[in-house]
């Protein structure tokens, strides 16, 4: 039977979040070798070597954890987008330091006494589905596409999850503040002054992901999508020719014209892609939680600012975020050092 899942699961909600937390070396029944680098596991009767990627104090991570993590942090919508062009060497870097943060989180919540309970994991698996309309089968369907052995496996990693998030609350997110002059000056910046902003005319070819979809159905409908590029790059179609014949929503028999945008009123993955193009020129594929989206921008202009006060929010939440991003980086560091980690084995390194 063919696993059918509700993409905005694969596409949104997990997009981001770590794969399932590793056991620690203890309750694997792993014994640290410190100075070949490597750790044996005992598995029956037998004897398994595994090399060490990286040791924080006493304890280590092996390579085999690593590469349990880079694997199911792979988004499978996004493993089809990006084929075999992922630097798998850059991935494998990625993953330890995520192994490395969460070892180094979970210390400080312990020395915090922060805890997570039951019910708190209870909630989080509910907002979800909540939000998502799925049932039980559809939720572990879901997780079940993400690497996720079972409920309980996901449960752990959502454990460990909320118990980073509140470290980082405390430690981090209480330390950020922006100023409103700091806003000021980046709202007159970005907005000509604070008094007019910029628009894109839009035009798209959307192919719409169904409620309920298998990989292979995301994977002939990428390849569609690229195809309908094809014919528009060549000039097999015009852009207006293929919006009328593939296009699956209303603009298709505008040619694909969905009017002036201004920032903030589309999905971030599309104004990125939109404000990116120069006029007249075709986007890659580009997803959104809607499907699969070719764009062309066919004017630019500068209108009166609409909505200042929406504007000056958006940018305040991009200088915390920014501000955030930089305190993150700044603490993790500053526990690395603490903790005296060192990153042993690289494979290819």
């Amino acid at each position: 039977m063919k696993s059918v899942f509700p993409v905005f699961l694969l596409a949104i909600v997990f997009a981001s979040a770590p794969c399932p937390a590793r056991q620690t070396n203890q309750a694997a029944g792993q014994r640290t070798g410190q100075r070949t680098g490597q750790v044996e596991v005992r598995k029956g009767s037998e004897t398994l070597v595994d090399g060490i990627a990286a040791s924080i104090g006493k304890e280590a991570i092996t390579i085999h954890e690593v590469r349990k993590r880079l694997a199911a942090a792979k988004n499978p919508v996004a493993q089809i987008f990006q084929g075999n062009a992922a630097d798998s060497n850059s991935g494998f870097v990625t993953a330890l330091d995520d192994l490395i943060a969460e070892h180094l989180l979970m210390n400080e919540a312990r020395k915090l006494g922060l805890e997570v309970s039951e019910r708190d994991v209870d909630q989080h698996v509910k907002g979800i589905m909540d939000q998502n309309g799925w049932g039980e089968s559809d939720f572990k369907s879901a997780i079940k596409m993400l690497g996720y052995d079972n409920v309980k496996a996901y449960r752990e990693h959502a454990r460990k999850e909320l118990l980073k998030g509140q470290v980082l609350r405390l430690k981090v997110g209480s330390t950020i503040r922006v100023t409103d002059r700091e806003i000021d000056e980046a709202f007159k910046a970005a907005y000509h002054g604070g008094l007019k902003e910029d628009e894109v005319h839009l035009w798209h070819i959307v192919f719409r992901i169904p409620q309920q979809v298998t990989l292979p159905q995301i994977r002939d409908m990428i390849a569609r999508a690229k195809r309908v590029r094809g014919m528009i790059v060549s000039g097999e179609k015009t852009f207006e020719e293929a919006a009328r014949e593939f296009s699956e929503d209303g603009t298709g028999q505008r040619g694909g014209d969905v009017g002036f945008f201004g920032h903030g009123k589309l999905q971030p993955s599309l104004e990125e892609a939109a404000f990116a193009l120069k006029v007249g020129e075709i986007s890659p594929v580009v997803q959104s939680s809607v499907g699969f989206h070719i764009l062309r921008v066919t004017k630019r202009r500068v209108v009166d600012l609409k909505d200042p006060d929406e504007a000056r929010a958006r940018i305040r939440y991009q200088l915390t975020e920014a501000a955030f991003q930089t305190a993150l980086k700044s603490y993790l560091e500053g526990l690395r050092a603490a903790a005296h980690v060192e990153v042993r084995d690289i494979p290819g390194q």
